[in-house]
């Protein structure tokens, strides 16, 4: 049989691709060798000759432009020796041995004036100077007159040195030893031509006004914390970081870019490993995967002296929270069902966990707690919020007594064993898919103890075994597709079929989308970018075309296209700016909607202008005494106010009058 099918190719690559694994049982079995109709590959030409290297390298105008830009030619030149003979190339590093030479050491000396400039402007060639003692006949090349010891100690000296420059840090950074001794003596302040470090005076940041304006300089609060703690502390101390609005949290721009991120998986089938990974960009991660020497998938493939397999991606059009749960569930799934071994950390996957350090978020148990209470069972709180699933693990939260809507359902040990129970449940659903999905516990238990027989109201919704072997049910299943990748998607066993038999001519009703090469005429990608009005519509929808145009530079010459790029300048005018915000009816909607007149309106001071946004409700609530005191009516005791009302609760703690909260109870510590 496997020779019968080996007839039907003309190569072992046809064979081998066509047809693997057959082609995989006359390897083992060497039957080969054999197999003489079949012809061996023919050798490809080598394509970097001597002529079509240096060719090639005439294009570029340096060794390392010529690297970056042509690999293959650059290392066939290196290893063959030709790049000294490529004059044409400038380099960026002087060949091995340059420096050996006294003439030229020589003569890159007389470019300075001082041993410091040589010796810093080209160091290889200063250190073969000294180790060839030819330093002291460099004449020309002044030497540094060094002060006697103790000679900055002495006061005249430092303020003579001192008169050269304008402000203490000048004085610092040029003489340093002289600055030193000035401020270990106290004499900078009699050094009243030095001008001081601008300074704010005592009390300059008591002032809000003062806090503010310095606040609004940055974008982030840790930038603000950073670059002005003295302003940050007073403005924490006195509460005014909840008024600063226009601070954004960092991983703001990473959330909002949308549904871009993907999750993919490298697997090595022999070894039985996968890596499984996220991006929002997988060609630049690819290239990484494939490149970079301290990249996980390189070195494991690398042992394993094989090449990075094509990658396959699992699932895209992801949030950043989505992403970051699917890579874990996904994980898991390689790693637990599949029984792979894992060549990422599993542990560095999850919700809020991973490479988005920005976005990390801090379980708490009363946060676990409220979350856990959105889901129905373990399952589904896994599924849908990985991170507080594993911080209950964590805490040992997972049981009975915290969370009892998990276990309320839950059957008795064992009750799955009886037959009885299982057929009870799979009644309940049509097909054993459903049943698998809804109850898998009950279809485990039937797979175990081999009732499936007799389970003949559950419908298979898989093809029968050779089902797609039939060319007519391939033919059939392709008339609801129109393109080979709709059918791929659809039924890939049929696909497979049809593609290995080669019946794509008996089904004239699927097209292939893939243009012709050369498709793309200049009159053609012209007529394409004309039913487009900007060019990230044109990119977005005619990729191809897009790119055509950009390298043939006929992109410049397509004048109809509209930038909706704002001008420099435009939200700095008022009148644009109060319109924008008439969009909107309360500040953090103008905020998220309109980013840049929301930022200009608040550094130009216009936001208090705008009566119709509105602000939160609790704005300009106050906690006052008999505010406070309302509110912790409402509690029993001190830690459920402080967790049902935690500002109430801090202005109380502050004041001191939880003492006089008598309806308040403590926490008694027991003795143990």
């Amino acid at each position: 049989t496997v020779f019968e099918e080996s007839k039907k190719y003309s190569s072992r690559s046809e064979f081998k691709k066509m047809s693997s694994g057959a082609f995989r049982i006359a390897y083992m079995n060497g039957w080969l060798d054999e197999m003489n109709w079949l012809i061996y590959p023919a050798p490809k030409p080598i394509k970097w000759t001597k002529e079509a290297v240096f060719e090639e390298s005439k294009k570029y105008s340096s060794i390392n432009d010529f690297n970056l830009k042509n690999a293959s030619a650059y290392t066939v030149a290196r290893k063959n020796g030709w790049l000294d003979e490529m004059i044409w190339l400038k380099r960026k590093y002087v060949i091995r041995g340059f420096w050996q030479s006294r003439e030229n050491v020589f003569n890159e000396s007389h470019k300075y004036r001082t041993l410091k400039e040589f010796r810093e402007g080209c160091s290889t060639a200063y250190y073969s100077a000294i180790r060839k003692g030819w330093l002291d006949e460099m004449t020309w090349l002044k030497r540094a007159e060094r002060k006697p010891d103790g000679y900055w100690k002495i006061k005249e000296n430092v303020f003579e040195e001192s008169h050269k420059y304008n402000t203490t840090t000048d004085f610092c950074n040029a003489n340093y030893l002289a600055y030193k001794n000035a401020l270990d003596n106290g004499w900078l302040d009699e050094m009243i031509w030095l001008k001081k470090n601008r300074r704010q005076k005592n009390g300059y940041w008591q002032n809000k006004e003062n806090v503010f304006n310095e606040a609004k300089k940055y974008k982030y609060k840790s930038d603000f914390h950073r670059k002005a703690p003295s302003a940050y502390v007073t403005a924490l101390k006195k509460g005014w970081l909840l008024e600063m609005t226009w601070f954004q949290p960092k991983g703001n721009e990473r959330a909002i870019e949308g549904s871009i991120h993907i999750i993919y998986v490298y697997i090595d089938e022999d070894k039985k490993c996968a890596y499984v990974g996220a991006t929002n960009n997988i060609e630049r991660r690819d290239y990484e995967h494939r490149t970079q020497s301290n990249d996980t998938v390189f070195k494991y493939f690398a042992n394993e002296d094989k090449d990075v397999p094509k990658y396959k991606i699992l699932r895209e059009g992801l949030t950043v929270v989505e992403r970051q749960r699917e890579e874990r569930i996904q994980s898991l799934y390689y790693r637990d069902i599949l029984h792979y071994t894992l060549l990422n950390n599993i542990n560095a996957t999850g919700e809020n966990t991973g490479s988005l350090g920005s976005l990390v978020y801090k379980w708490t148990r009363s946060k676990v707690i409220r979350e856990a209470e959105k889901y129905k069972t373990p399952t589904e709180f896994f599924t849908n919020s990985a991170g507080a699933y594993d911080a209950a693990l964590k805490y040992k939260m997972m049981n009975k007594e915290t969370f009892p809507w998990f276990y309320s359902k839950r059957m008795p040990p064992r009750w799955w064993n009886v037959k009885e129970h299982v057929f009870e449940e799979s009644k309940k659903y049509k097909t054993w898919n459903d049943f698998f999905w809804k109850a898998s516990a009950a279809h485990f238990s039937a797979r175990k103890h081999k009732w499936e027989s007799e389970m003949t109201w559950l419908a298979h919704d898989r093809a029968t075994q050779g089902y797609w072997q039939n060319e007519e049910h391939v033919i059939e299943e392709s008339k609801k597709y129109s393109t080979r990748t709709d059918f791929f998607k659809g039924c890939h066993a049929a696909y497979d079929y049809a593609f290995k038999h080669n019946l794509w001519a008996k089904m004239p009703w699927i097209k292939t989308k893939v243009k012709e090469q050369g498709y793309w005429t200049r009159e053609r990608v012209f007529e394409e970018g004309a039913k487009y009005s900007t060019k990230k519509a044109f990119k977005k929808m005619a990729s191809t075309a897009y790119s055509k145009a950009v390298k043939n530079k006929w992109i410049d010459e397509m004048t109809w296209f509209v930038s909706d790029v704002k001008p420099m300048g435009y939200w700095q005018n008022k009148q644009i700016v109060i319109e924008e915000s008439r969009k909107y009816s309360s500040r953090s909607g103008f905020r998220w909607g309109s980013t840049s007149a929301y930022n200009s309106a608040i550094s130009n001071g216009w936001i208090d202008e705008m009566t119709w946004l509105k602000r939160p409700q609790n704005y300009n609530f106050k906690w006052s005494r008999e505010n406070v005191f309302m509110e912790s009516q409402k509690y029993n005791s001190r830690s459920a106010f402080k967790k049902g009302c935690p500002s109430a609760y801090r202005v109380a703690n502050k004041n001191g009058w939880l003492d006089e909260m008598v309806w308040l109870k403590q926490k008694c510590n027991k003795n143990r």
